[in-house]
């Protein structure tokens, strides 16, 4: 058995390889899972680098060696004894932000409530493209911005940033709940995402957006910086208008002045700004585990309504190449890591 795993924070070349050794006890409804591919966010990146280290050396058993890796799928091997969910032998999938459950291993330990039956439709490498980026959009749209699919359907909806394996993930998941989609890319990925199902793609490298765009509901931004002003503005202003944004300073605030003085700064920053943007609804938004949103992933990619956007495959051996791929921020997709490769 083998993980690929980091021993300080860093670039990508800090990654050491070696035999995983199992010494932790299976818990009760927990699920031992020979992994069969993981994928690299950028999530894992930020974390690589100690994003989050306020909060997640906390929460690790040991601060190294660290296993990065959230998605995984795979086939169990043992479960706990009082798992009802699963039986060994079966193939399932599903993520954790949990830091002690990383997936660049061959063995990963999972609570029964992170996983689902994969898929038949989907192959391993498949089904490592889209759990994370599922349930962290799930998230965003339910649990921070109060949102039900009946809340979001037939709405003029703006996606800041595509192209990756959130924003592809996330064009799918509008457009099946009857919404106009506009989104941004490069030239390059224009096609891409006409293809998945945008009404509108613009290339950010000649073009706009808060030039063209007017009157949305909903913004889901998934790049930040200089543009949340822009995005704004194309929302119709008023109450029913929601701007959502998975990039945005509270984690960085913990990690820059602790938890103890971060966590009250980090909330009154959020306050003011929703206060500068009423009547719209401002919204700050990370990951969240879900079942429902896990479950409800299977059915619409059962039911063919959702489809994996893969860019590269890597094995595990090129981890360090993966992550540098994702660190350029031009992979169309999703990056994966295949541990039968």
């Amino acid at each position: 058995m083998k993980k690929a795993c980091i021993n300080s924070y860093g670039n990508s070349s800090l990654f050491e390889f070696s035999e995983l050794i199992l010494n932790t006890p299976l818990g009760s409804k927990d699920i031992k899972i020979n992994v069969k591919a993981t994928s690299v966010n950028p999530i894992d990146v930020m974390k690589r680098e100690g994003y989050g280290k306020s909060i997640f050396e906390k929460q690790r058993k040991e601060l190294f060696p660290w296993v990065l890796g959230t998605d995984v799928t795979g086939t169990i091997l043992e479960i706990g004894d009082k798992v009802t969910r699963f039986n060994v032998g079966q193939d399932v999938w599903g993520a954790s932000t949990n830091p002690n459950r990383g997936t660049y291993c061959d063995v990963a330990f999972f609570h029964e409530d992170e996983l689902d039956i994969k898929p038949t439709n989907l192959s391993f490498q498949e089904a490592a493209a889209l759990p994370y980026a599922a349930i962290t959009t799930w998230s965003a749209l339910v649990r921070w911005a109060g949102l039900r699919p009946h809340d979001i359907e037939n709405k003029k909806v703006f996606i800041q940033g595509g192209s990756g394996g959130i924003g592809t993930y996330a064009i799918q998941l509008f457009k099946n709940l009857g919404c106009y989609v506009a989104t941004t890319c490069s030239h390059k990925n224009l096609d891409l995402l006409e293809d998945i199902g945008a009404d509108e793609v613009i290339n950010y490298e000649t073009t706009n957006f808060q030039e063209i765009l007017s009157e949305y509901n909903i913004v889901y931004d998934l790049l930040g910086g200089d543009q949340e002003k822009n995005c704004i503005d194309i929302l119709t202003n008023n109450n029913s208008s929601h701007y959502i944004t998975l990039v945005h300073p509270f984690m960085s605030t913990l990690d820059t002045k602790g938890v103890f003085l971060g966590l009250p700064a980090a909330i009154a920053k959020r306050q003011q700004l929703k206060k500068k943007y009423k009547p719209i609804n401002y919204h700050w938004a990370v990951y969240r585990p879900s079942l429902s949103a896990l479950m409800e992933l299977t059915r619409s990619t059962q039911e063919e309504k959702i489809k994996p956007i893969i860019n590269k495959i890597y094995s595990l051996e090129e981890i360090s190449a993966a992550h540098d791929h994702v660190e350029t921020g031009h992979a169309s997709g999703k990056i994966i890591i295949d541990l039968e490769k």
